[in-house]
């Protein structure tokens, strides 16, 4: 066999090598994730558009189709009624939650993705708009977190707006006075008040939550009771 011979073999080897190559590449799966891309915030309907949804009686069933929500838990679950919770998001607006029997306890910093269609209803409750009847497959814990920063404000600017910011969180910095107001079997109403009124504040005893009646600043998530506007506190911690 010649040398030139020799070389064409060569080059023909290497062309077909080079073409195997090829040919298995292209005919591979892509590298990657294989399912859905993760949602991110613009993805999401924001809690103050999903407050928006509710025409302002009566029981409004989410629509089909109405993006998902996604918040995190602002209050501590022993210092409200069993399945109840209230989120805030990053828009700084909030929500009340009532899940459905036999859901998780979802501890304070809980991060949820809701899917509030299929059955779930806005309401008001007690003068509270609520989120109610949300299938409990619906609602999902997720990785991450959410800063949930507390607007400060006088407690008649709180009450001015306690239909925009119920269910977030608020920071009161001037109380002049806390004040024992009622109790009963199932906690101890508190009266907290600065230069320009009053709020209340109910701290269930089950929540093991000590009172310090000589603080000048609370911390906590704005609630109504029929026409009574109330801030809810999480910690002992929330009242400086």
């Amino acid at each position: 066999m010649s040398f030139k011979t020799i070389k064409l073999s060569f080059s023909a080897l290497v062309v077909l090598m080079v073409t195997s190559v090829l040919f298995f590449s292209c005919d591979k799966e892509p590298v990657g994730p294989t399912g859905p891309d993760p949602l991110g915030p613009g993805d999401y309907m924001s809690f103050a558009e999903f407050r928006a949804l509710y025409p302002g009686s009566g029981e409004f069933l989410i629509p089909t189709g109405t993006k998902r929500i996604r918040g995190v838990v602002i209050s501590n679950n022993t210092n409200e009624a069993s399945g109840s919770y209230r989120l805030q998001d990053e828009s700084g607006s909030g929500i009340y939650l009532y899940t459905v029997i036999g859901s998780p306890v979802y501890p304070l910093g809980t991060v949820l993705d809701i899917n509030a269609t299929g059955g779930g209803k806005l309401l008001l409750y007690n003068g509270d708009l609520e989120l109610m009847s949300v299938p409990q497959a619906n609602v999902l814990q997720v990785s991450g977190a959410i800063t949930a920063t507390p607007r400060t404000a006088t407690i008649a600017e709180i009450i001015t707006n306690k239909n925009i910011w119920a269910s977030s969180l608020v920071k009161i910095s001037n109380v002049t006075s806390i004040t024992q107001a009622s109790s009963n079997s199932t906690g101890v109403t508190y009266n907290v008040t600065d230069a320009t009124g009053t709020l209340s504040m109910f701290v269930r005893t089950v929540s093991g939550i000590t009172v310090n009646t000589s603080g000048t600043s609370v911390t906590g998530y704005v609630s109504i009771y029929n026409t009574t506007t109330q801030i809810g506190i999480r910690t002992a911690a929330d009242i400086q």
